[in-house]
């Protein structure tokens, strides 16, 4: 009976597992990716919101010029939007500005404009043979203010996306045009894909799971999904559902092979003999039944005798190599979900999570705590000036100084376990060059002023980058109390961050409270 238990449980337990944390797994993805998406319209946006305002002297600058093309603009104009004539070539990268914009650039300019957007739909300017590019649209006093967005940025995003053999991501623009995509092919067409379900449900704007048939794959596919709220993009993250499958077939050949030659043996030997086979299996049904429930690795502690046959004590340690290996899996897949990939500090969700846990186990003793927010100083210029290799460089520094501070763990085995112990402090990164806090157990704000004073010089001083770059850092910071100011951990780092831009007015490098405005 262990035997053919041993053998039923593999194939569906370890489909089932699979699925689960392909669901967990794919979701997770599509929504970091997502949010990542939703920072970089904002910027874009922004920045387009306020060429006008400058001057020639400034659009020509080399910061302004490094900003842009850091957003992949390749091109922006005056235009006449009676004509479509270029009044005016403000910044143009890699192509050169046009006499006339093509009649359908315009169209597509003027239907953007209608649906009350700034960015269009993903296009592409034949005359100039500028590839796939966003089109913004601004009317001005004089015609319109246009600008071309090359998708490099999320071809980039959607490429790094891939694991197994066929698993990838999908990035489509708000009418379900491919904007990043595996086979490049569709890129360069901008292949429509709205036939397929789970787009149309991303571009309604839902997020979930869903099981479907790509045409183009000729394969049923689960697939992770979400919408980027602002851009309305859409962004998926499908995998065949045969690789799962073929997991779980492997387990089960493994499985019938180990039970074919249980019963052979069973058919050879005596009692005792088939006693020395039964009870080592059984203490092996044990430990299955055991990470069945609860999910996690067991140590298989017990050693087969010497007259069991060598196939299973193989067993035994192929199962515990099987083992180890979802143990290692699964804590790859949680330090991908739940930390930041720079810095090893939790992310914002994970961030969140751990938050309010602690904040209601301070609430239950009668503890207060706070919420640090920090942002640093002129970090932009460093990106700008020294490259997006010594801004990473220089936010890896800064977090092992602050993990440093508050002795938090380093080890990628015990990350998870450490966290989710609840530190009386919890450092983490928000995103880009912004850093939350969460001071456990505080007394007074005079605690609090002490506490963030030592950590601000721990933290805050010169940082030696590569290539012999030496940066002198600094930040601004925002502190919300809790329960003083609120028990609401979303609410707390807003208010947090509302102070931390009071210490960026009053002159950065400084700590403010919350407060408020009158």
């Amino acid at each position: 009976m262990p035997t053919t238990l041993f053998w039923l449980w593999p194939y569906s337990k370890a489909l089932e597992f699979e699925i689960k944390e392909v669901e967990q797994r794919h979701l997770v993805i599509a929504k970091n990716m997502s949010g990542a998406f939703e920072r970089y319209y904002h910027d874009v946006v922004g920045i387009f919101s306020i060429l006008d305002s400058q001057s020639p002297e400034q659009m020509q600058s080399n910061e302004f010029r490094a900003l842009l093309n850091s957003f992949n603009f390749s091109l922006v104009a005056r235009v006449d939007n009676g004509d479509g004539s270029t009044k005016d070539c403000l910044f143009s990268n890699g192509i050169d500005c046009p006499q006339f914009f093509e009649p359908a650039i315009l169209a597509l300019a003027e239907s953007t404009l209608s649906e009350g957007r700034v960015l269009s739909t993903v296009t592409e300017d034949q005359a100039l043979q500028t590839g796939p590019v966003f089109v913004l649209a601004r009317e001005t006093a004089d015609g319109l203010l246009l600008a071309y967005i090359a998708t490099d940025y999320i071809v980039a995003m959607g490429k790094r996306v891939a694991f197994g053999e066929k698993g990838h991501a999908a990035i489509v623009d708000h009418q379900g045009n491919v904007l990043a995509h595996p086979n490049d092919g569709w890129i360069a067409e901008r292949r429509n894909i709205t036939a397929v379900s789970a787009v149309q449900k991303m571009l309604e704007g839902k997020t979930g799971v869903e099981q479907f048939f790509s045409p183009a794959l000729k394969a049923d596919m689960i697939a992770g999904y979400t919408s980027v709220p602002n851009a309305l993009w859409g962004v998926m993250v499908p995998q065949p559902i045969i690789e799962l499958e073929s997991k779980a077939i492997a387990i089960d050949r493994d499985a019938s092979l180990v039970i074919l030659i249980g019963l052979g043996l069973a058919l050879a030997i005596s009692i005792p003999a088939t006693l020395s086979l039964v009870r080592p299996l059984e203490r092996l049904i044990k430990a299955i039944h055991v990470i069945e429930k609860q999910g996690s690795s067991v140590h298989l502690d017990w050693q087969p005798s010497v007259f069991v046959p060598k196939e299973i004590r193989e067993l035994k340690t192929s199962f515990g190599s099987m083992v180890l290996s979802i143990e290692k899996s699964r804590k790859k897949i949680s330090k991908l979900a739940y930390f930041d990939s720079i810095t090893c500090l939790p992310n914002r969700s994970y961030f969140y999570k751990l938050a309010i846990k602690s904040m209601d186990a301070m609430s239950a003793e009668g503890r207060k705590g706070a919420i640090l927010f920090i942002d640093l100083d002129g970090f932009k210029q460093v990106n700008d000036s020294y490259g997006h290799r010594a801004g990473d460089e220089l936010l890896l520094l800064f977090s092992n100084r602050l993990r440093a501070h508050f002795s938090a763990c380093v080890e990628d085995d015990a990350l998870l376990a450490y966290y989710e112990s609840l530190p009386e402090n919890i450092p983490a990164r928000l995103g880009g060059d912004e850093f939350a806090v969460l001071l456990g157990h505080t007394e007074s704000r005079e605690e609090i002023e002490n506490r963030v004073h030592s950590l601000f010089n721990a933290i805050f001083s010169d940082y030696d980058l590569y290539g012999g770059v030496r940066v002198s850092l600094t930040g601004s910071a925002g502190i919300a109390l809790f329960p003083e100011h609120g028990s609401v951990c979303n609410e707390l780092l807003k208010l947090a961050d509302v102070a931390m831009y009071q210490a960026k007015a009053a002159g950065k490098n400084q700590v403010h409270f919350y407060s408020i405005q009158k």
